[in-house]
């Protein structure tokens, strides 16, 4: 046997667990779930039918808890990236005691396990806690309840995602070649015209890896909704749950499933091709 061979058969030996784990545990309960929401219900004709989609779509209910899904996903990506985007531009350029502290008080979230998160923002939000004790103090005796409903969904998101972001982001601009900042500011470039004409272009790709895996994170989670969200809308993860285990319906559970999934996936094509691009420019 060749070196290479050898060192192919080694590589092939080494990723083939994770493969066999995700195949097992991912394709093959996903494949499953779609051909029982394809296959037809009792007494139905032989073949397979999309009349479990059509059931559960035309259900009013379903249908506001999924738009209300994308819109809490979306609001809350973009308070993550408008947050994020600006502090990893600041640890990346700014040297000093201030930016080192940053770098290691931000990362706490990433410490804080999602329930005791949720129920110390719930402790934070809710009336007569502290911020609306604050406001109140403030003279502020009328403002809009912060928590059980999105409101609080996408603070609680905000919070336990904007880590996660500002270390990709902050990734991505390490790769950056100081020479690149330095010759443009050699040429007369402020920094506004030096960001987006530099640093933005060049960070793209992570750019949009950053958003993607944050859709994916905040549209299928569970626990943020369900402790800090209200009873109505719902966010997916929550009414797939009680469709499962208060109603007792585990088709249109799984329907649903089949359908958040096809919404992720639809978005998870975006980092495939950002993946890949990174990987061709590389």
């Amino acid at each position: 046997m060749t070196e290479s061979r050898r060192q192919g058969a080694l590589g092939l030996a080494l990723v083939l667990p994770p493969l066999c784990l995700l195949f097992f545990l991912v394709v093959v309960p996903a494949v499953t779930a779609v051909v029982e929401t394809l296959a037809p219900g009792p007494g139905g004709s032989a073949g397979l039918t999309v009349a479990r989609y059509a059931e559960v779509l035309s259900a009013k209910v379903i249908r506001t808890d999924i738009a209300f899904s994308v819109v809490v996903t979306l609001i809350s990506v973009a308070a993550v990236f408008v947050l994020g985007y600006p502090l990893a531009l600041y640890l990346r350029f700014s040297p000093g005691r201030l930016a080192s502290l940053l770098a290691v008080v931000f990362t706490i979230p990433l410490f804080v396990p999602v329930v005791i998160a949720s129920f110390a923002m719930i402790t934070f939000l809710v009336n007569h806690g502290l911020v609306s004790t604050v406001l109140y103090r403030l003279g502020i005796e009328t403002f809009p309840p912060l928590v059980y409903n999105a409101t609080g969904i996408v603070l609680t998101e905000v919070w336990a995602s904007l880590p996660f972001a500002v270390l990709i982001l902050g990734a991505g601009l390490q790769a950056i070649d100081d020479s690149l900042i330095d010759s443009a500011r050699d040429v007369g470039a402020g920094r506004v015209r030096t960001f987006a004409t530099i640093i933005l272009p060049l960070n793209a790709i992570p750019t949009r890896i950053t958003l993607t895996l944050l859709f994916i994170s905040v549209f299928g989670s569970f626990t943020i909704p369900y402790l800090v969200g209200g009873n109505a809308p719902q966010m997916l993860g929550v009414t797939m749950t009680n469709y499962l285990t208060q109603y007792l319906r585990r088709t249109d559970a799984v329907t649903m499933a089949v359908l958040a999934f096809v919404i992720a996936a639809a978005v998870g094509v975006v980092y495939v091709a950002s993946v890949s691009r990174r990987e061709r420019d590389v």
